[in-house]
């Protein structure tokens, strides 16, 4: 009875080490992975001043310290990150990213220096490339010194997240609080709060470099569906619901409903963002008033009216805004 026992015992040691030396071999066939990656990332010109790699055994660590991008005249740099692969969700990746982020574009004129006191990222991916991903900042500030309308943007928090929504189609969330925006010429934009969730349709596998499948689609007719657009803005508090697509050409289509609170605190915050705008376009602020009917919404009372997009136009049910159409979105 006593050799059956010392047996069994002696089995189940011997699968503890086999399965023990098979996570040894799980963990470094990831270290070389990784390995792997940051050499091919080299060879494209993206590197660290200081990288290590460990974690052992239970995630993969990489850590780098003064990360850099260059090619073809453009550079882009970050004061490093660490991030963390847990073996046990594979496909699984979160960082902390300590600032600054630099991007010079000089062929467009475009420098750009985003600078923040807490950042984080996280990222899904399986073997046909990226599946989700989400990032989140506090205290934002973000510093032009190329040739873009803005000289500053600053938030207390931001954040974003893309997940999968079935189909090829994506999740889309960002939130952005107490957003400033300052113009080149000194003027500033009236603080706002913004909220979005929406689904990009269609969008498709977004493989190993999901910046060039999203803009491959936002050039090939790309269609959403919002399910919330809140933006609050001095005395005005806007949102809205729906869908709307883009034409080849560029030129806007679809349905929203439209929700704000007062068609005043609207037209005076559209004034505010464009100049001359509440006068030029009075007649197309009464037309929304006069079509518009009373709702409660989670800010309080609101006016609700539907808009419908036609290659540009917008019309209230089957009545033509007094305004000119919206002009073409290239991407």
């Amino acid at each position: 009875m006593a050799g059956r026992r010392g047996r069994g015992t002696g089995w189940i040691v011997g699968i503890l080490i086999i399965l023990a030396l098979a996570w040894v071999g799980y963990w470094y066939a990831a270290r070389y992975a990784a390995d792997t990656a940051i050499a091919k990332a080299a060879a494209r010109g993206i590197g660290c001043g200081d990288v290590a790699v460990g974690g052992f055994p239970f995630q993969l660590d990489v850590r780098c310290d003064h990360g850099a991008y260059a090619a073809n005249g453009s550079t882009a740099g970050i004061g490093g990150f660490l991030a963390h692969a847990p073996l046990y969700t594979p496909g699984a990746i979160n960082a902390r990213l300590e600032s600054p982020l630099t991007i010079n574009l000089p062929q467009r004129n475009i420098a750009l220096t985003a600078t923040w006191t807490a950042g984080s990222a996280n990222g899904g991916a399986w073997t046909d490339g990226v599946n989700a991903a989400s990032a989140a900042f506090t205290t934002l500030k973000i510093e032009n010194s190329g040739n873009l309308p803005l000289a500053t943007a600053s938030a207390d928090s931001a954040s974003g997240a893309l997940s999968p929504a079935g189909g090829g189609s994506y999740n889309l969330a960002t939130s952005v609080h107490r957003l400033s925006l300052a113009r080149q010429d000194g003027g500033a934009y009236p603080t706002l709060d913004l909220d979005l969730s929406a689904i990009a349709r269609d969008v498709g596998a977004l493989g190993t470099d999901p910046a060039k499948a999203f803009l491959a689609w936002l050039r090939n007719a790309p269609k959403v569906d919002i399910n919330k657009l809140r933006v609050a803005a001095n005395d005005a508090i806007i949102s809205a619901s729906g869908a709307l697509s883009l034409s080849k050409d560029g030129l806007l289509n679809g349905n929203i409903l439209l929700r704000y609170n007062s068609i005043d605190a609207l037209a005076n915050l559209i004034e505010t963002l464009h100049p001359g705008t509440r006068d030029k376009y009075a007649a197309a602020f009464q037309g929304i008033t006069a079509m518009s009917k009373p709702v409660q919404t989670e800010d309080g009372p609101a006016l609700q009216t539907a808009l419908t997009f036609t290659d540009g136009l917008i019309w209230l049910t089957v009545i033509p805004l007094p305004m000119q159409p919206l002009p073409a979105i290239k991407f």
